[in-house]
């Protein structure tokens, strides 16, 4: 049982936990882990079973979403409204125990109150549609102007449909993994292209691609990209590991900008509310719901870069 909530603290009984491809890289490399032992989980919905003496605004049994970012608040990044650029930035399921569990304890301040008819496996998604509006966001993509999306997995899925859903432009996608790739352009409705033999004038846009989002992290795929756009925006949200060796000539003379993606800032309200409004097609992206005691397998057949469906979730609780 997690503890019983401080002054400031709320009590989660746990829906749905999302296992997110960060949680897979900590596992693989123990890159973020600072404390053992630690439970996982940073996207997860849940219904609020008790609360802290300081706490107002939250009554049992409310249906909630948590945010991720375990910041400080008073450094001079969270002073000036960039919690997820915070000095001392951590995360849930890191920094402090998360949500692979029946119960747990977390600030207040990480609850978002959702709908009373709100679906609690949609909302365990509105962590990660955070920070695919983040991306998006961050890229400020016209609305007339195409965008290839890079990796099909959760990010690339959810901000395919997100796009989708706010805007009338051509979406291109890409993944190694096919069905995944398929997948991802149904729901957003989007084409599927090779990445290897994709060129900015591709036929299946009216424009020349300026605008791309990788979500792999792969390096590769980041030097491949970087070395077939002209004119272009890449946005960076993957998690990935290794070293890229970048000419800034090359930049220049392409007028290629990377802009870099961290979490996410005030988009939680927003992913919350896309969620509930169009519940129907994001739904798709969730595939493997399992219990706790199958969250280790799922790690590795996650790791293994063999499973087809988008998002699994862990069903806790269900309620």
């Amino acid at each position: 049982m997690a503890p019983d909530p401080g002054p400031d603290d709320v009590r989660v009984k746990v829906s749905y936990a999302g296992i997110c491809g960060s949680d897979i890289h900590n596992f693989k490399t123990g890159q973020w882990i600072t404390r053992k032992p630690s439970i996982a989980g940073h996207e997860f919905s849940g219904l609020v079973e008790s609360v802290g003496a300081n706490v107002s605004g939250f009554d049992v049994g409310d249906k909630i979403a948590a945010d991720s970012r375990y910041y400080c608040g008073d450094c001079t990044n969270c002073r000036s409204g960039k919690a997820h650029l915070c000095e001392n930035l951590g995360f849930v399921g890191e920094a402090i125990d998360g949500g692979f569990a029946q119960f747990v304890t977390i600030p207040a301040r990480l609850c978002f109150k959702c709908d009373r008819d709100a679906a609690l496996d949609c909302v365990a998604l509105a962590e990660p549609l955070a920070v695919a509006l983040h991306a998006l966001n961050r890229l400020n993509i016209p609305d007339e102007e195409p965008l290839l999306i890079v990796g099909c997995g959760p990010i690339g899925a959810l901000s395919a449909v997100a796009s989708a859903c706010k805007s009338n432009r051509q979406l291109l996608v890409c993944d190694v993994n096919a069905v995944r790739a398929e997948r991802c352009a149904e729901l957003a409705k989007a084409r599927v292209v090779d990445l290897a033999d994709f060129s900015q004038s591709s036929s299946a846009t009216d424009k020349p691609i300026r605008y791309v989002l990788d979500t792999t992290g792969n390096v590769g795929v980041i030097d491949a990209l970087l070395n077939k756009v002209t004119g272009c925006t890449i946005g960076l949200v993957g998690i990935g590991s290794g070293e890229l060796t970048i000419d800034p000539v090359h930049l220049v003379e392409r007028e290629i900008s990377i802009v870099g993606c961290h979490a996410f800032a005030d988009e939680l309200p927003e992913a919350l509310a896309l969620l509930h409004a169009q519940a129907d097609r994001f739904e798709g992206i969730i595939g493997d719901k399992i219990s706790l005691d199958q969250t280790v397998a799922a790690y590795g057949v996650i790791s293994s870069g063999k499973a087809t469906a988008i998002k699994t979730l862990i069903e806790v609780s269900g309620a």
